[in-house]
């Protein structure tokens, strides 16, 4: 099997994480088929992007730092009318200071408008009160991208007000309920940008139903990635199939893309091992938000990925689709992620009356 650098990377944190789940990660890589192969996405300049973006409506959930704060720069540069939704009503407004700051007007571009909300994914209540904020806008999305996240820390794990682990809550949680009822407040045809570790080829058959149900606390940092990761990707698969506005292939177009390393975003306090080889990472293949952004907002308008119904990009920028033996292997979890997910929807219905 050819030996992809995001494969070269996933094996390298598995040598600085522990043995076990290394070797296990190779054993996988060995018998797991390649996806079908897109290739290579091309970066747009501002003023390409711009014919895809200018005057149109784009959504940032986790859009106040890191990569979404990059990728909200981009479409801002580009004419957007960006929305960017984070926690604090501060770090909406240092984030919108800051991409206004670096966004001057020039002879050939000129930036869009840039607004905040206030929202939170981390719990069921949370996000449904975003969606209903959402849903009561007159403005409606053709773009949105999604990053809210929280790194899994296995050392102290947080459950949410719902029961759930903090990162499964936010990664998969969350997530599937903005892009069950994203129908209600983007446009036909919109395009969905999901940015998680779920964008490299992952060990899917290393997905843990007791760590994803709160069973079980994860007791190293790469189950805990891994089940979350691949938790994400199963539950995107399962829109394709379960839900409507999806499966017609006609209505939205996902992509699910990994986040790269970023210089400004570090997880520290992770264990010795892991900081390590973030930083000598970091420092050999460390990107900015800046030209994260660039590529991100690139694979949002790209042509090569909106063909598919569901495609994924790695961090270097190379898309696949899942082929018919890869899915094989989420369904052995997607009708019971499926199950858990749904009834966790259902009790939404306990928001209304808080």
């Amino acid at each position: 099997m050819m030996m992809t650098p995001s494969l070269k990377v996933l094996i390298a944190i598995g040598i600085a994480i522990s043995i076990k789940p290394f070797v296990t990660t190779l054993i996988w890589l060995k018998h797991t088929p390649a996806d079908d192969f897109i290739g290579k996405i091309p970066l747009l300049s501002t003023e390409d992007l711009m014919t895809h973006v200018k005057g149109k409506n784009a959504l940032l959930i986790g859009g106040t730092r890191g990569v979404g704060m990059g990728t909200a720069l981009a479409l801002y540069r580009a004419g957007a009318h960006v929305t960017i939704v984070g926690r604090s009503d501060h770090s909406g407004a240092k984030a919108i200071a800051s991409i206004q700051q670096l966004s001057p007007s020039t002879p050939t571009s000129t930036p869009g408008t840039i607004n905040f909300v206030q929202g939170d994914i981390g719990t069921i209540c949370t996000t449904m009160k975003l969606i209903e904020q959402l849903s009561a806008s007159p403005k409606s999305y053709d773009f949105a991208v999604v990053s809210a996240a929280t790194f899994p820390d296995w050392t102290k794990p947080l459950q949410n007000d719902d029961g759930l682990d903090k990162s499964f809550a936010i990664a998969v949680v969350g997530r599937f309920l903005v892009y069950r009822n994203a129908h209600l407040f983007m446009n036909r045809h919109a395009r969905i940008v999901n940015i998680l570790a779920a964008g490299e080829k992952l060990p899917i058959d290393l997905f843990d139903r007791e760590i994803a149900s709160g069973e079980r606390d994860v007791t190293g940092l790469f189950e805990a990635m891994i089940t979350f990761a691949i938790g994400n990707e199963i539950m995107m698969d399962g829109l394709y199939t379960h839900d409507d506005h999806f499966a017609s292939r006609d209505y939205f177009t996902m992509v699910s893309t990994h986040p790269g390393l970023l210089k400004t975003d570090l997880h520290r306090g992770q264990g010795f091992l892991f900081d390590m080889l973030e930083t000598a990472m970091v420092s050999i293949a460390g990107t900015t938000e800046e030209e994260v952004g660039v590529l991100q907002s690139s694979i949002l308008v790209s042509k090569q990925l909106h063909l598919h119904g569901l495609s994924f990009v790695d961090s270097f920028g190379y898309g696949r689709v899942h082929d018919v033996k890869t899915k094989s292997f989420i369904e052995e979890n997607s009708s019971w992620l499926w199950k858990m997910l749904s009834k966790l929807e259902k009790s939404s219905a306990k928001c209304s009356a808080v």
